[in-house]
């Protein structure tokens, strides 16, 4: 003989064993971890272009710096000296503080300043080290130049197959 309680019981004990099943689990569903991979993917989607230009300035700034401090240097020594600097890169590795070629991202040249023409430029070249930055002809650039009577200096504004075009003609 069953007691009139027993099935309430039954049935209370029934409720609470679907309340603890009803409970939700301390993991995640695989469809919740396929939408969070999805919204990486595609934010990562949208930054990556962005990066990468950002490192591409940052190349770009290495260059601009070498540049700089060897068209400064170049300049100071003009007005020291009274002379037109000379255009080999030991010489400007000793005198100007430009790194040897092949031991940054860019190689360094100079074109020699006439005294009709007292404008002193310097081209980086990427030197392959770096392939984002492309070798041969297909190698990015970026130029700068001094004035010497006025010490006026411009530097191109980014990098490019084809360097742009600088003046600092008086």
């Amino acid at each position: 003989m069953t007691s009139p309680t027993s099935p309430i019981l039954a049935m209370r004990l029934i409720q609470q064993l679907k309340r603890k099943q009803a409970r939700t689990p301390d993991a995640f569903t695989l469809v919740e971890l396929m939408v969070v991979v999805a919204i990486v993917g595609i934010l990562s989607a949208v930054a990556l272009p962005n990066f990468l230009s950002q490192t591409d300035k940052a190349k770009a700034t290495e260059a601009k710096t070498q540049i700089t401090s060897i068209l400064k240097q170049a300049h100071a020594k003009y007005l020291e000296d009274g002379v037109a600097p000379v255009v080999a890169i030991g010489t400007m590795t000793t005198n100007y503080g430009a790194p040897a070629n092949d031991t940054t991202l860019f190689n360094y040249a100079t074109t020699a300043p006439t005294w009709a023409d007292p404008v002193y430029t310097v081209m980086a070249t990427a030197n392959g080290n770096d392939g984002g930055l492309g070798t041969g002809d297909d190698a990015k650039k970026i130029q700068g130049c001094v004035n010497f009577d006025t010490g006026f200096i411009d530097i191109g504004s980014s990098l490019a197959t084809t360097a742009t075009n600088v003046d600092c003609t008086p």
